[in-house]
């Protein structure tokens, strides 16, 4: 991965953090991470348990962030969410998988869409 990209993609994350924040939800996890891969955040919703993937990109050349997560991508973040619950020993609790796509339109403000619930 270029610097550039991994830094657009961290910058991505902070962005959607603060949204997120400003929205009332609070953090759970940032960047979880197992052997079998990472989820970006993992916040509450009032009593909701939401794990976020967060796609950046810095124009919309190649589609729009969210399209990056596709069926693959889908199912690797619900394994990782098992994997989280079961270390977390919180298996009864609801659920709900958010994209938040950010793009970087040249030197306007970034653009921000938070999908709710899409898998």
């Amino acid at each position: 991965m270029t610097k550039l990209r991994q830094d657009t993609g961290i910058k991505g994350e902070q962005i959607a953090l603060s949204f997120l924040l400003g929205l009332g939800y609070v953090l759970t996890a940032k960047n979880w991470r197992c052997r079998s891969g990472e989820i970006d955040l993992i916040m509450m919703d009032g009593s909701i348990m939401v794990f976020v993937e967060v796609k950046a990109r810095r124009g919309t050349s190649y589609g729009l962030p969210q399209e990056a997560v596709g069926g693959k991508k889908q199912a690797k973040i619900r394994r990782l969410a098992q994997y989280y619950l079961m270390g977390a020993k919180r298996k009864e609790q609801e659920l709900r998988f958010d994209v938040m796509a950010v793009t970087f339109p040249g030197d306007q403000e970034p653009l921000i869409e938070h999908l709710k619930g899409v898998f």
